[in-house]
């Protein structure tokens, strides 16, 4: 054993304890791309780098214009526009600038980490398939189906993540793999046999469920933080941003629901409301808890301990619950 197999076992000794030997070596083996970054996959990043998970950006807006809001303690617009000025650099994408920042996070994975600047309908779809787990916000619909079904051509299970968190709220699609395998954790040391997500749908099916229809036992109506997710997602991914209460307004009666869909017994979110939270959506505190949640869902991926969450997080920051919801494949 060398001196660098010494330092690394040193430095994630605390989590070869609580994972073991084995999870660890998976993490610091695998590849996670980070698509967009916002500040909900910035905490994530942030947490598997220092984890000891190697990193890949691919975010070719253009810095810092894309994330001067972006709330995150560790990719600070101001600090990179000084470096980036600095470099003589007026203007770049947003990959290249947070480059340096994520090196610095973890000197052990010197050499693992990369960049990817080519927009996304620049890249083939075997691209997507080299990495173990893909993290993704700001996607439209049409991107996050093309990923998934690149996914799907693979044996392997392959975790995807679409995620993005606006005021109090954040809300997460998973996709583990239709070939994931997990052991749940039964108690100390004690884990069950191989099993599989139960039932399963991924990506591309769980974004064309109709959302009148996204009921279940304890929801009797579609869940308000999917509703604005999906609602935010068709929004962002508008090429000329339309006034936002009447594309809302239009949302609404094409997926055949009522403004009382975004609202709950205790938030009311009225159009105007949810304009301003469109256009300045992110709070630090929701990006940093959600993406604390997500990560230890990529851990459970890549490791295959512990039972995953299918397939939908939902994040309320008024109650600061997060709890998971299931879209059925015999609702679409």
């Amino acid at each position: 054993m060398g001196p660098r197999a010494d330092k690394h076992d040193d430095v994630y000794d605390r989590q070869i304890r609580l994972w073991g030997a084995d999870a660890q070596k998976k993490m610091s083996n695998a590849r996670v791309l980070y698509i967009n970054l916002t500040g909900v996959t910035c905490e994530i990043m942030k947490n598997l780098v220092l984890a000891g998970v190697a990193a890949v950006v691919c975010d070719s807006r253009p810095y810092p214009e894309a994330v001067r809001e972006m709330p995150c303690s560790f990719f600070h617009a101001e600090d990179m526009e000084s470096a980036a000025a600095g470099n003589g650099s007026s203007q770049c994408t947003v990959a290249k600038s947070v480059q340096p920042k994520v090196e610095e996070l973890n000197p052990l994975l010197a050499g693992r980490n990369s960049i990817e600047e080519r927009p996304i309908a620049e890249l083939s779809d075997d691209f997507f398939t080299q990495f173990d787990a893909i993290i993704a916000s700001r996607l439209t619909v049409e991107e996050a189906k093309r990923i998934s079904a690149s996914l799907q051509k693979v044996e392997e299970g392959k975790l995807f993540i679409v995620t993005d968190t606006f005021g109090f709220d954040g809300c997460a699609h998973l996709d583990f793999g239709a070939s994931h395998k997990f052991r749940r954790e039964l108690g100390k040391d004690k884990l069950s046999d191989l099993m599989s997500v139960d039932p399963y749908l991924s990506m591309a099916d769980m974004l064309v469920v109709p959302l009148e229809s996204a009921k279940g036992r304890w929801d009797k109506f579609v869940p308000r933080i999917l509703v604005l997710h999906r609602l935010l997602m068709d929004y962002w991914s508008s090429v000329e941003k339309p006034e936002f209460v009447n594309f809302a307004q239009d949302w609404l009666a094409k997926n055949k629901l009522s403004t009382s869909a975004l609202s709950s017994d205790v938030q009311d979110c009225s159009l105007d409301t949810l304009a301003e939270i469109a256009q300045h959506p992110e709070v630090s505190p929701v990006c940093a808890v959600l993406g604390g949640i997500l990560g230890n869902e990529v851990i459970k991926s890549l490791t295959g301990k512990g039972e995953p969450a299918n397939n939908v997080m939902m994040f309320s920051g008024f109650d600061g619950g997060c709890r998971s919801f299931l879209l059925k494949k015999n609702d679409a």
